[in-house]
């Protein structure tokens, strides 16, 4: 569902699908205290595999901050997300930093509570939604292999988490000081990714016909 000027538009079309399962998740944060006080850093992608072309518009994702070793934390104040979209090295099919299609940080993100608690988790941390709308569409081939990544920028006292959720594609791809590169794991992210309309052609058009309907409403009592 897409809400523009109050208008509720539901033709936005569900791309890729992976819900939460309150499971738990990894660290995706580059700089945070983990549960031996070492100062760490890690970053985290899932794998994306398209039937058919698409263009992205909107993602939406789950997560939380800190609990098991670490205290469960409240959302800060501010934080600034890097999303970034890549295609998978041929060698390996993991993710290829020589091959990023899309690099976008946004500050303080579109993030809301769900109400929800993650129960398995030590510290029973409250699960949180996010969401971004990209300025220009994105677009994926049919058939090709992509990474996902989400990750919190520049903030030591808060450890963001990415939720893990029934995945398209299984497994995902992570990466810390411990690792050689990017080293291939078990598990899903939830996260939805979604195409869409450009507002200036159906949403438009939708909300013009919604105030012309208006307008003729208003000329009619006029007239009584």
């Amino acid at each position: 569902m897409v809400i523009i000027a109050g208008v509720q538009l539901a033709w936005a079309d569900i791309i890729v699908d992976q819900q939460p399962d309150l499971g738990g998740g990894p660290a995706s944060d580059m700089d945070f205290i983990d549960q031996f006080g070492r100062r760490f850093w890690q970053r985290e992608a899932d794998n994306i595999l398209l039937s058919q072309d698409a263009d992205l518009r909107s993602l939406k994702w789950w997560g939380f901050y800190g609990g098991d070793g670490t205290p469960a934390t409240p959302p800060p104040t501010s934080e600034s997300i890097q999303i970034r979209f890549m295609i998978a090295r041929a060698s390996d099919g993991l993710p290829d930093e020589n091959a990023v299609l899309f690099d976008e940080t946004y500050l303080n993100p579109s993030r809301t509570p769900t109400g929800r608690i993650l129960a398995a988790v030590g510290g029973r941390p409250a699960e949180q939604v996010y969401q971004v709308e990209f300025e220009g569409a994105i677009h994926l081939w049919a058939s090709t292999l992509y990474w996902l990544e989400i990750v919190q920028l520049d903030d030591v006292n808060s450890m963001f988490r990415m939720e893990t959720g029934s995945g398209v594609l299984a497994g995902h791809a992570f990466m810390n000081p411990l690792t050689n590169g990017w080293f291939g794991s078990e598990s899903s992210f939830a996260f939805e990714l979604s195409d869409v309309p450009e507002p200036g052609t159906g949403a438009l058009l939708s909300l013009g016909i919604l105030t012309l309907g208006k307008c003729r409403g208003r000329r009619e009592d006029e007239r009584k």
